[in-house]
């Protein structure tokens, strides 16, 4: 598999009306969705990090790094419009890189092009993300932008440099520290692609990657030193583990030494009020995270034991917990791809019970919000929309994380018959490795938590509308970015 060749560096530097065309499409959208839900949507995670950002008192409940950035785009505008404004300005550039580098400008894929941006943009999901303010979003812009700099890497059959070495390196650094699981995705990815790197016999470039990888995470994360952020994060694994010894304490024929160990660890007298098949966060509030830490060998011994004994019960907890990752269809499962409300404005109602179950004071104008547009003509229709699209057979074609893996699994088997390059699957490793981490260990079925899906999704269809068919082999259409990084 390979691109054309670019005809000069000059002409890729030259940003034409085909880029800008591009780039205002989500500019242009996302902008109208901003202006309808204005001042952007938040949730209670959204307080949690405004309040620590107002009061100067960080935890890492939530990934600092993203912390810092919201707290920086505060700094340079003290109104939530400009994180929304960042995380606009981010996915337009990334997308209008990516359409770049499929595009030939003698072609006709810009049309086609222009067709799909602007119903990925309208698409309610997208637009609703694009002024959400939770680190999926960000960290999910950089898993497409991550997949998408691994097929460059395969289209040059590892011949990069160092410069675009530095790039992959920051943007697996940003996937790593803008979530939890995303450390463990670019743990394996360097690997990976280090492994890859050498095969093709760029061994300079593969240590380079591993090297200034590392080197970027360490530096993002002094930031927790430098602002003195405390250790208050949510441990995902003893989450799930608990879920998992609690649905074997109700279904399962325990011991009873075991049975007395798992009492130990989760309340036995709300276990079952509390036990939630696809919610682990009931569970969580009744279990001793002291216990756990203290004996946690103890606790993994007795989930690996009956998981055994019964392999068949532990098979269907792992799929039944988890629909959203597999089940296209929300049949007896709550998924959510958004947190909208017909009958309150949820901004509000969310700020006052997160504010108010703390007791907090507020002290910063970007604590208290609320939507300006609440009640309005624009607001109700778009609002109605989003959560008809939400209980409709619709949210299976436009939101389902599901779907958009099966599709994007189908197009790389249907991209490795035409291009006959086995590589093509390296570039989908983040983004499966991502789907695995939330299998195991996802709360509730939120569908941010694999957003990513549907953006490498789209990845993957706008490298489809750049494959052409020659006479004697077929290969993708040209790139743009193939010599930036000489």
């Amino acid at each position: 598999m390979e691109f054309g060749d670019m005809e000069t560096v000059e002409y890729f530097r030259k940003f034409n009306y085909r880029d800008l065309a591009i780039f205002l499409i989500p500019v242009i959208v996302f902008s109208i969705y901003l202006f309808i839900f204005n001042p952007g949507i938040a949730t209670t995670d959204t307080f949690n990090q405004f309040h620590q950002i107002a009061s100067g008192a960080f935890t890492n409940w939530h990934p600092f790094f993203h912390t810092f950035i919201e707290m920086m785009c505060l700094s340079v505008y003290p109104s939530t419009i400009s994180i929304c404004v960042f995380q606009i300005l981010v996915f337009s550039v990334m997308w209008t890189v990516i359409c770049r580098y499929f595009r030939d400008d003698d072609g006709n894929v810009f049309k086609w092009q222009v067709i799909f941006s602007l119903i990925v943009c309208v698409i309610p999901i997208n637009g609703l993300y694009s002024i959400t303010m939770w680190k999926d979003i960000l960290f999910s812009y950089c898993m497409m932008f991550l997949c998408f700099l691994i097929m460059v890497m395969i289209d040059r059959k590892g011949n990069v440099d160092l410069k675009f070495i530095v790039l992959l390196s920051l943007i697996m650094a940003f996937v790593s520290q803008l979530r939890g699981n995303g450390f463990y995705v670019v743990l394996v990815c360097i690997f990976v692609y280090m492994a890859y790197l050498f095969f093709k016999r760029n061994v300079k470039m593969g240590v380079a990657l591993a090297i200034l990888t590392v080197t970027f995470i360490l530096l993002i994360s002094s930031l927790n030193v430098a602002y003195e952020v405390s250790d208050n994060e949510k441990d995902a694994f003893a989450t799930k583990l608990a879920h998992m010894l609690a649905d074997y304490d109700l279904n399962l024929d325990i011991e009873d030494g075991d049975r007395q160990k798992i009492h130990t660890l989760i309340n036995p007298d709300k276990i079952n009020e509390s036990y939630r098949k696809t919610n682990t966060d009931p569970i969580f509030a009744i279990t001793d995270y002291k216990e756990f830490e203290a004996n946690r060998s103890t606790y993994v011994d007795l989930a690996v034991k009956y998981s055994l004994r019964d392999p068949l019960h532990c098979m269907q907890y792992l799929f039944e917990s988890s629909p959203m990752v597999w089940n296209i269809f929300k049949d007896g499962w709550n998924g959510r791809p958004y947190y909208m409300s017909a009958d309150h404005d949820r901004l509000q109602s969310d700020f006052n019970y997160y504010y108010g179950a703390h007791k907090y004071n507020v002290t910063q104008p970007y604590e208290n919000l609320s939507y300006a547009n609440w009640g309005t003509p624009a607001f109700d229709a778009l609002n109605n929309l989003a959560l008809g699209i939400e209980t409709s057979v619709f949210d299976t074609f436009l939101n389902s994380p599901a779907l958009c893996m099966y599709i994007s699994i189908i197009l790389l088997i249907l991209m490795h018959a035409l291009t006959r390059s086995k590589e093509v699957y390296l570039m989908y490793v983040p983004n499966l490795l991502n789907i695995v981490i939330v299998f195991f260990s996802t709360p509730i079925q939120d569908y941010r938590y694999l957003y990513a899906n549907l953006l490498v999704c789209y990845l993957l269809v706008i490298i489809w509308m750049g494959l052409k068919r020659t006479s004697d082999e077929s290969v993708l259409s040209r790139g743009f970015l193939k010599r930036m990084f000489k």
